[in-house]
């Protein structure tokens, strides 16, 4: 049985990082968030947009969103950053059942200064508390992983996605699990993806998830082919939404699809999920941490040097200009698939390898350089 160096949490889920979240409960509390972190080693700074004058469906996603972050299994304890006590609540209370220690500070009617002294004093404490937490070998089966990809061009479908994919099947046949979203990526290929649900149920809610999707934009007046492939995504040789939509496919390897899941949702059996979300890349990677991916596995061709705060972001590329050009993002050299005509399984198996490594704490460009973002989607106007 393969196995990583992760730590255990009370819930039985397993973190391959050991943070202290700061977590701002809505976008007027930033400030003080990144401060408080700032001043803390061993803290991560959440932030987000909104929250303040959302409602209904769209604030309770909001909330729930939060949340989910701070149950990601990388986060050790969390320090809630809010305006006032009923909306922190919201948050906290959807944490605490996950076992960790969840603290709250206010900036009414405290104001910022005493916040961020409050909050600095709680956060090394938990900070503290983390650091007592060691590794021990953990099971590939307690793996989460998001895969995902972003400035994709004609290397992308046949070297990096692939390759990812390959990692990905072989994750799953440990028994962990594996993540693929961006919705709007399958349109022109739904039908492809759909045959391998394991049943009518499953097979039906993909199907409808694009549909809605392709469905949605057509009801504001927007073409989807009109915007896909994006402009760059065309400049890296791409040329029908058709064409993108078989690379990203790429990245779910060729295991069956067990389940479809609401944006920020966690699943609750092993294997291939499809989560439903945006595809851009700072949304999406914030869904997916949400949704309890440790890692995710981005494959890019032009570029993108976006990482997520959460969940560690394994940028994957096989174009040889942009190792070179980006060469200060990208973490794994998948070009040998076009360069070298080594086999996909091969360079995959390399990955899966690497994915183990980086489980266990090897560290990435995007953490090193601090190169993440965090936005929770929102679909409704706020008040």
């Amino acid at each position: 049985m393969k196995t990583f160096l992760g730590y255990r949490r009370e819930n039985g889920t397993v973190g391959v990082r050991n943070w202290v979240a700061v977590i701002s409960v809505m976008d007027n509390c930033n400030p003080v968030t990144r401060t408080i972190s700032d001043a803390v080693e061993g803290t991560i700074p959440v932030t987000t947009l909104f929250v303040r004058g959302q409602f209904g469906a769209d604030l309770d996603f909001a909330y729930e969103s939060l949340a989910g972050l701070g149950r990601n299994p990388n986060i050790a304890s969390v320090l809630l950053v809010g305006l006032e006590e009923s909306s922190t609540e919201e948050v906290a209370s959807r944490i605490r059942a996950t076992g960790k220690t969840v603290e709250a500070v206010h900036l009414q009617p405290n104001g910022t200064i005493t916040c961020i002294a409050e909050g600095t004093r709680k956060a090394m404490r938990l900070a503290i508390a983390a650091s007592r937490l060691r590794r021990e070998p953990c099971p590939v089966s307690g793996l989460v992983l998001g895969v995902e990809c972003g400035g994709s061009d004609t290397t992308s479908g046949l070297s990096c996605n692939p390759t990812i994919g390959r990692m990905a099947d072989k994750v799953i046949a440990e028994g962990g699990t594996v993540i693929i979203s961006e919705t709007s990526e399958f349109i022109g290929a739904e039908h492809l993806f759909a045959a391998r649900a394991i049943d009518e149920t499953v097979r039906s809610a993909f199907v409808k998830a694009v549909r809605d999707m392709e469905q949605g934009a057509i009801a504001r007046g927007v073409d989807m082919r009109d915007s896909q492939p994006s402009p760059d995504n065309k400049k890296g040789g791409l040329t029908t939404v058709e064409e993108k939509a078989l690379g990203a496919m790429a990245k779910a390897g060729s295991s069956p699809l067990v389940g479809v899941l609401r944006y920020g949702e966690a699943p609750v059996r092993k294997g291939l999920h499809f989560m439903d979300a945006p595809a851009a890349a700072v949304e999406n990677l914030t869904a997916m941490a949400a949704g309890g991916c440790q890692l995710t596995f981005f494959g890019t061709g032009v570029g993108n040097p976006i990482g997520n705060m959460v969940a560690p972001t394994v940028k994957v590329c096989g174009n040889v200009h942009t190792l070179h050009t980006m060469r200060d993002n990208i973490d794994f050299d998948a070009s040998g698939v076009l360069e070298q005509a080594m086999k996909i399984s091969d360079i995959g198996d390399r990955l899966y390898e690497y994915a183990v490594d980086v489980a266990s704490g090897t560290r990435l460009a995007s953490e090193v350089l601090d190169v993440r973002e965090t936005a929770v989607s929102r679909f409704e106007r706020s008040l």
